[in-house]
């Protein structure tokens, strides 16, 4: 840590697998770089591109950050607010909590929250204010990864106890379906992979960095991905490779499963999913001859029938018994439960005296037509007029006058435009807090940097004047940042306290790499995986995972992905200066032979439409794309965008198949040349 100033050793929060380390280099008191930790196992003196930019921009700047609180002075939208007082601030929020909670109970009261950071504290203390006045939580997994949650849930009997990255060491081959590290795990792409011993296989419809250097790359149509499952699973039976013992003894509807194999040859496979079949061999035979890491992304399940396809990916590492052995195991997200937290300790559920409600962020528009049940809403560590669907109707309802709106952030965003109220919050590196990686079993210090800038104040400690404006006397809703911390780092087993994490930075939660399902133990009905079950049946599912594919487009539509941004972080980072430099001007991706049919060019100027809005864009050309595709990157800002529209207007919110969650992958589009000036696009 040679540099002139100052350093101080932090941790990034941010929603990804990464949670990478970083030194803070402060002089005469002000923060003036931020970068990455050298002796941090993941960033190895590095951040990602996104972060090096933003931290060092947006997040450090005065004249960009949220300072003070605010209240609105024109119409719902418009982003026109006067500063206030605290007092001011707190007093206006709790005389309409009350009045709402005095006529009826708090299911009125809607709160949306999702990761816009991921620390503990940050991340879950609100919750303990919102139980105990019995608010509506829009269930945040549901705009994002509850589908593959619940899917694995049901049958493992958990869905946040992955492999152990570490023990990647001991394998032949680690098969990544459906995640894009290069631009959700960057460090992960660029250290973890390549230094893997085994073989890689990448299952992508996309072309990504991380698929491009992959051993091998099998490319389905999106939404054919269950059927590809069963179409390797065909070749691992027929090649030898089922670990009968393990089915047998471990596992309960294999044969339910195993009657459907016969027909999935490689040929029906390639037939169904567009992936050669002599790739499906090789990559089956690879995968199957172990030990074997399967990694599901996050993007996987936002389709149609995202439960299904989880259920059938995961055979992969169910039928050649690829659990309980160095080098093997399926990660999903490893969650901080099983690094001893208790997630009831964090949002304290009992402090709700009621029945614990909640809905899918697929319904929120839905929900805010209804005034009588939506009187007020919170948004805290997300920004939903970038990231929910149905954007165009969702800001039509939010410029509800009856609707009371609060709004946390650090930035002023196409969110806190329609807020009454506007509450300034503290970046990450002005406050202490624990971060536990969703990839790496590690613990990590988030240590205070630099005082909060002008008035911000953290999450938590927002949530605590709130409650003693409305005279709670709870002392869940009081706890120190201090005493949680503490209480957090007991629970770990560890022995360590802030102070030595602080010093070290981070630290793994054991000294050996953790075996996943080493004892072979499911917490499920039967104790053992429930490949087939009446709880899927109970939800309306099959029993048995499916070779489901969806039905191609039709009508010279497109389908389209809109994966992560190498440079935004879901619409975090979007209004850095350098950063939308960096991503320039709105465009659609699509496959050259497809513009070739469409008579389109690389930056001719389309829309893309369907029957829930429509999207002007300049095309460009790839062919990291496949043909019937159309590539169109989440989370940039509306206010940023001549069209001020984003993907998500073409996001009718329909739902998966379990779990009510996004399948944001499904969306058709019509694409057309645009007519007229850019002025006259914008006005879509």
């Amino acid at each position: 840590m040679s540099e002139i100033g100052e350093t101080i050793r932090t941790t990034c929060p941010r929603d990804c697998y990464d949670a990478c380390g970083i030194v803070v280099v402060k002089r005469q008191g002000e923060i003036v770089r931020v970068k990455g930790d050298p002796e941090h196992p993941v960033s190895r003196g590095e951040l990602c591109g996104k972060c090096a930019v933003a931290y060092n921009g947006a997040w450090i700047d005065r004249q960009t950050r949220l300072t003070q609180p605010l209240k609105r002075i024109g119409a719902k939208g418009e982003g026109r607010f006067m500063p206030t007082s605290w007092d001011e601030a707190i007093a206006t929020i709790c005389q309409q909590l009350q009045e709402i909670l005095f006529t009826s109970d708090g299911r009125g009261i809607l709160h949306t929250h999702y990761t816009g950071t991921c620390s503990l504290i940050a991340g879950f203390f609100p919750l303990r204010f919102f139980n105990r006045i019995g608010a509506t939580e829009v269930d945040p997994d549901t705009v994002c990864n509850k589908a593959g949650h619940v899917a694995l849930q049901m049958v493992f009997g958990d869905s946040l106890t992955g492999f152990d990255p570490r023990t990647a060491k001991d394998a032949a081959c680690i098969l990544v379906w459906g995640a894009n590290p290069s631009s959700s795990a960057p460090h992960a792409h660029k250290h973890w992979l390549p230094e893997a011993p085994g073989k890689i296989i990448a299952i992508d419809p996309i072309k990504h960095p991380t698929a491009a250097a992959a051993d091998l790359h099998l490319q389905p149509f999106p939404g054919s991905d269950g059927a590809l499952a069963f179409a390797l699973l065909h070749v691992i039976q027929r090649e030898g490779l089922l670990n009968e013992t393990f089915l047998d003894k471990h596992t309960t509807g294999w044969s339910e499963v195993r009657s459907l194999l016969p027909d999935c040859t490689p040929q029906w496979g390639e037939a169904v999913t567009g992936v050669p079949a002599a790739l499906i061999e090789e990559a089956a035979i690879l995968y199957g001859r172990g030990p074997s890491l399967l990694w599901l992304g996050q993007g996987l399940q936002r389709q149609p029938t995202g439960g299904n396809v989880f259920r059938a990916c995961s055979l992969l590492a169910i039928a050649t018994g690829n659990f309980g052995k160095p080098g093997t195991g399926l990660l999903y997200m490893n969650g901080f439960a099983n690094r001893g937290i208790d997630a009831d300790y964090l949002s304290a559920p009992h402090l709700n005296s009621g029945d614990f409600h909640s809905i899918s962020h697929m319904d929120l528009t839905a929900r805010l037509e209804d005034p009588a049940n939506s009187r007020a809403l919170f948004c805290w560590n997300n920004n939903i007029v970038a990231s929910s669907p149905q954007q165009r109707q969702l800001r039509q309802v939010l410029s509800r006058e009856d609707l009371f709106m609060v709004s946390l952030d650090l930035f002023a965003t196409d969110t806190t435009d329609y807020a009454d109220i506007v509450l300034p919050a503290a970046s990450f590196l002005e406050f202490d807090d624990l971060v536990f990686s969703y990839f790496n079993y590690s613990i990590s210090a988030q240590v205070k940097a630099a005082e909060p800038m002008g008035e911000s104040l953290p999450n938590q400690e927002i949530f605590r004047r709130l409650a003693a404006a409305i005279e709670f006397t709870e002392p869940e809703l009081f706890e120190s940042d201090a005493a949680i911390i503490a209480s957090l780092l007991k629970q770990t087993g560890t022995g360590i306290d802030f102070a030595q994490l602080a010093a070290k930075g981070t630290i793994d939660f054991t000294p050996e790499p953790i075996i996943q399902f080493a004892d072979y133990k499911f917490a499920t009905p039967s104790g053992k995986i429930e490949i087939a079950s009446d709880q899927f049946a109970a939800v309306g599912l099959p029993r048995s995972p499916q070779p489901f594919a969806d039905a191609r487009p039709s009508n010279g539509k497109l389908r389209v992905l809109s994966p992560a941004s190498p440079w935004l972080m879901n619409s975090v980072y979007g209004n850095d200066s350098r950063v939308l430099k960096l991503i320039g001007e709105a465009n659609v991706t699509i496959n050259p032979q497809e513009a070739k049919q469409r008579g389109l060019q690389d930056g001719s100027p389309v829309i893309l439409s369907n029957e829930t809005g429509h999207l002007p864009l300049k095309v460009k050309l790839s062919n990291q794309v496949p043909c019937g595709v159309a590539l169109v990157y989440k989370g940039r800002w509306l206010k940023f965008d001549a069209s001020s529209a984003n993907v998500n207007v073409l996001n009718p919110g329909h739902k998966t198949d379990l779990a009510e969650s996004s399948c944001v992958h499904s969306i058709e589009v019509e694409i057309v040349p645009a007519v007229g000036s850019q002025s006259e696009i914008g006005r879509f």
